[in-house]
């Protein structure tokens, strides 16, 4: 048995790994939303547990999740495999479970040693991205890991209806901890759901596909220490009970940290 001591404070992990190399990890309560845990702490989880392998090399570079059931047990089974290998990226694979084998979540996730070259390009940092900002407030009623971070929010009036349903944010952990990829990787699913953005009631979305690309090396993730990163959210379309929401995540002096695409179900408002 292998005790996982090592893995960073921010996401207060138990866990553990059996004879058979699966391994269990609680699902910390600071972590959770309503009734199940944050997509955000699952995709930080994979992350992590899979840069922690013997056989792990370069760095995350993208994470695709698929999300079959809510994470809703006071434990999780993870298992990981390495799928193949080419000369400078590797390809993985992870399942959740729960503790009964039920399947719960799946990731693909791609490692590689990243490479400078003379091309290149960069989205420019949002022109509002330096506005004033307005600290988000967490209600007692809020998911429980909103707590975690303080965001201040900058463009974007939830429960209206919006031309664009586009938000920004200015966000960063509240503990005192080393930015890493597992917090870039929580960042990427933060924003609220896109519903809030175009509808006055309060329209839940449940996550079905999430997927994560960080573009920026580890040494440029880390850059971030205790400052705020800019996190941009919008949607292309919201209808027919789905909807896509597309996030980027910004360093401070303009790097682009991350993008994230997933797809969303809603159940409308009962009175539409």
């Amino acid at each position: 048995m292998t005790n996982h001591e090592n893995l960073p404070t921010f996401l207060d992990l138990d866990a553990q790994e059996s004879e058979d190399g699966t391994i269990r990890v609680s699902t910390n309560p600071s972590f959770w939303n309503a009734a199940s845990a944050f997509g955000g702490w699952v995709a930080a989880v994979a992350v992590r547990l899979v840069g922690q392998h013997p056989e792990f090399r370069g760095e995350i570079l993208t994470e695709q999740m698929q999300f079959m059931r809510p994470v809703s047990t006071e434990a999780i089974d993870v298992s990981i495999e390495l799928l193949a290998q080419r000369r400078t990226i590797d390809f993985w694979r992870v399942e959740v479970r729960d503790p009964d084998g039920q399947l719960l979540v799946t990731a693909e996730l791609t490692a590689g040693v990243r490479q400078p070259t003379e091309v290149g390009f960069e989205t420019p940092l949002p022109a509002d991205a330096n506005n004033d900002g307005l600290l988000m407030e967490v209600s007692p009623l809020a998911p429980s890991w909103l707590a975690r971070f303080e965001q201040e929010v900058v463009h974007g009036e939830p429960f209206t209806v919006a031309d664009r349903p586009r938000s920004l944010v200015r966000a960063r952990p509240l503990d005192d901890v080393p930015f890493d990829t597992t917090v870039l990787a929580m960042l990427c699913d933060s924003p609220m759901p896109r519903t809030f953005f175009a509808s006055t009631d309060l329209v839940f979305a449940a996550t079905l596909s999430l997927s994560i690309q960080t573009y920026a090396s580890d040494e440029q993730i880390a850059a971030v220490g205790r400052d705020f990163v800019v996190v941009e959210a919008d949607s292309a379309v919201i209808r027919n009970n789905t909807l896509n929401q597309e996030v980027r995540v910004f360093r401070g002096d303009g790097i682009l940290l991350a993008c994230s695409y997933q797809t969303a179900v809603f159940k409308p408002p009962a009175n539409t």
